[in-house]
């Protein structure tokens, strides 16, 4: 049986499908109706898959969730916030102590795997809580006894695009394109479903453990580039104007002020003004990447962006 925690989300459903499609079978530890809509919880169930609801912060639901398992596949996580700008977890608790947990729990069950989903650009001196708290959780993983393996991929892109998804009124900004920082960071963004697939070629793959590898798309972009091509594809043109990521408190609010309300906060400036690159093809040659491109996804991304 394989844990599956995070099964949820915008990487847990290709992931889930492919486990699936391979008869593997999967435990899905998720909080229920508040991030999964009660009719996939059964739908899933149908088609057999065990499902354990409960809170992440609740020991004695992790305890469930681990019992048999013999693989633990933790892909939860999220830069988002919710409408009101809580989390329904902090970044500490869900990408640091919940890691803790896990691994703790794995060591005193036998549990030998352990697959973690982390993203490039978490490292310890970020400005960033979300990406320190990922690389924290990181060295917890790679300091464990398991066979571990960490993924740490770019912003993953498909029909959908979630990291332009919040910050979309920048993006669609008549009078102009805002830009935190200098926007020549790098990204690279990759494709959902190739991410979904190293993480589950991964779990019985002993060439994958003990490594950290990292999972680029096949194209540079600056983040200004990205965004203007994206911009384009809307039908928008206008001028770019930077906002200087080093403003904090007071000076950021006024720097904001000519934005749509509640667009841009210090936590969201300090991701976006982050690399999120790699030259390694140590994952591209392991998994056999094909390297899909953002260009051929746009249009679909676009109309998915209309619709919200």
């Amino acid at each position: 049986m394989l844990l599956l925690i995070g099964g949820t989300g915008f990487l847990g459903e290709p992931v889930v499908e492919l486990m699936m499609a391979r008869q593997l079978p999967i435990r899905l530890l998720t909080r229920g109706a508040g991030d999964w809509k009660a009719s996939n919880l059964s739908q899933y169930r149908k088609r057999g898959i065990e499902v354990v609801v409960g809170s992440l912060e609740n020991d004695e639901v992790l305890l469930r969730a681990v019992d048999g398992v013999d693989a633990i596949i933790n892909i939860s996580g999220s830069f988002r916030l919710n409408s009101d700008g809580s989390r329904a977890s902090s970044y500490d608790y869900l990408n640091v102590e919940l890691v803790e947990k896990l691994t703790a729990l794995a060591e005193q069950n036998g549990i030998q795997r352990f697959v973690q989903v982390s993203c490039l650009g978490a490292r310890e001196e970020s400005g960033s809580e979300y990406l320190s708290s990922k690389f924290t959780g990181d060295e917890i993983v790679r300091n464990s006894k398991l066979y571990w393996t960490i993924l740490r991929p770019s912003y993953m892109f498909g029909s959908r695009f979630p990291y332009v998804e919040m910050i979309k009124p920048l993006v669609t900004f008549k009078p102009c394109l805002p830009v935190v920082g200098s926007g020549l960071n790098i990204l690279m963004p990759v494709h959902v479903d190739e991410v979904a697939r190293c993480v589950v070629d991964c779990i019985y793959m002993k060439e994958s453990t003990g490594r950290v590898l990292e999972i680029a798309g096949p194209k540079e972009y600056s983040l200004i580039e990205m965004l203007e091509t994206i911009r384009f594809e809307f039908g928008l043109s206008g001028t770019t104007m930077t906002i200087p990521s080093q403003l904090s408190g007071k000076a950021f609010e006024m720097a904001t002020k000519v934005l749509p309300k509640n667009t841009i906060t210090l936590e969201l400036a300090q991701i976006l003004i982050t690399d999120s690159h790699s030259s390694s093809k140590e994952a591209h040659d392991l998994f056999g990447l094909e390297g899909k491109c953002l260009e051929d996804f746009l249009p679909d991304i676009v109309e998915s962006l209309k619709k919200r």
